[in-house]
């Protein structure tokens, strides 16, 4: 007799919907296609990160660490905080290493959140941050983005301090908009976080990928805010490494104190020697490296835009991170997101994310997201194949 699966999984399970993105990944596969879809990032991997995680293979580094994370690489992040991001942190209390940023948050949800807390986000929102948040039961009040410029809804922010608010999760740059928030917002959203008793979480895992100025701002950094800001980051996307699952998060000791034993109940620890291959590099890379960073994908932005119009498509510039979000009403505005998508796909064999992954209710939003984290000759080609988007 057939077992009906179905019925022994949780309602938490049976909530969770799988992103567009996981779905676009496939489809892309089948006809062997370009995905722009999901965020991995295509690059190489710097020699300096992958030398010293081969050496770090080869000698002690492969057996549990800390649940914190190896000394070496919280105080290399804290050197780092302290350089790029203004923070002044203990590397030993006030550092714990994490299985990614999205270990991070789902350790932070775990240890912060009790269910009908109040968290307020911003949307368009990365997806993980809202399956996260409603799988641990909290209730989400969205404060809207509006685009080209991603404008703050002031009056939605304050609104959603009617009832007491436990966090304010602010991603910057931002997935999908690659907004950058200002440090005048910023500003604001401290204060009501000081005004309301509330915390701040902020993810700021595209830290180094910001263009034509953009300032960016780490809250903590900011007047009275490092003792109630959370702050995560990690590697995945400035070194190309993904799938090593190395991030960090900074927070006062009696907060990181609070965090340690619930980060080590759900997954121990990172890999140990992609730990260390991580706090070498992070001491042998120049600043040039960061900079060419910065220089490399603006490039990528602005060639993918001119390619984006020349298919038809309205590209939102963003100020960072490493999406082009287009708008497709130009072409085929009786489409949902989800459709123009399938189509796309079909036409052209390039795959992007539908805007449902990124708002509550997508029936108003006619746009896509693309990533162009690829090498230069995949976008090419990929600009070639979007050109075919005119006889959709």
């Amino acid at each position: 007799m057939a077992v009906d699966i179905h019925k022994f999984l949780s309602d938490q399970a049976q909530s969770i919907q799988t992103p567009s993105l996981r779905q676009i990944t496939l489809r892309v596969q089948a006809v062997q296609g370009i995905n722009l879809g999901q965020g991995v990032c295509q690059l190489p991997v710097p020699a300096e990160v992958l030398n010293a995680a081969h050496r770090a293979l080869d000698t002690e580094f492969n057996r549990y660490t800390s649940p914190r994370g190896l000394l070496s690489l919280r105080e290399a992040v804290a050197q780092k905080l302290a350089k790029h991001n203004g923070l002044t942190v203990s590397g030993e209390h006030e550092v714990l290493i994490t299985h990614g940023t999205t270990g991070a948050f789902e350790g932070v949800c775990a240890t912060l959140i009790n269910p009908g807390d109040r968290v307020v986000n911003f949307s368009p929102y990365y997806p993980y941050h809202h399956n996260t948040l409603s799988r641990f039961g909290a209730e989400i009040a969205y404060v809207t983005l509006s685009p080209p410029d991603w404008q703050i809804n002031w009056q939605e922010f304050d609104a959603a301090f009617s009832e007491p608010v436990k966090f304010v999760l602010v991603n910057t740059p931002a997935n999908p908009t690659g907004k950058v928030f200002r440090r005048d917002e910023i500003e604001r959203i401290g204060a009501a976080c000081i005004k309301h008793g509330a915390l701040l979480v902020t993810d700021e895992i595209y830290e180094y990928m910001t263009f034509d100025g953009a300032e960016h701002v780490s809250p903590a950094s900011l007047p009275g805010l490092a003792e109630r800001t959370i702050t995560i980051g990690g590697y995945s996307k400035t070194f190309a490494i993904t799938g090593w699952r190395i991030g960090y998060l900074s927070a006062s000791r009696t907060l990181c104190d609070e965090l340690v034993g619930m980060l080590d109940s759900i997954y121990v620890c990172p890999p140990a020697p992609l730990q260390q291959g991580v706090a070498e590099a992070l001491s042998e890379l120049s600043e040039s490296f960061y900079d060419g960073l910065r220089s490399m994908y603006q490039e990528k932005r602005d060639f993918f835009s001119g390619a984006l119009a020349n298919a038809g498509l309205t590209a939102i510039k963003p100020q960072g991170a490493y999406y082009l979000m287009a708008s497709y009403d130009n072409l085929s505005p009786e489409l949902s997101s989800r459709e123009f998508v399938d189509r796309m796909i079909s036409e052209t064999k390039v795959g992007a994310v539908p805007a449902d992954d990124f708002v509550l209710d997508s029936t108003e939003h006619r746009w896509v997201r693309f990533c162009v984290a690829l090498p230069d000759e995949q976008l090419e080609r990929a600009a070639q194949q979007l050109s075919k988007l005119g006889s959709i």
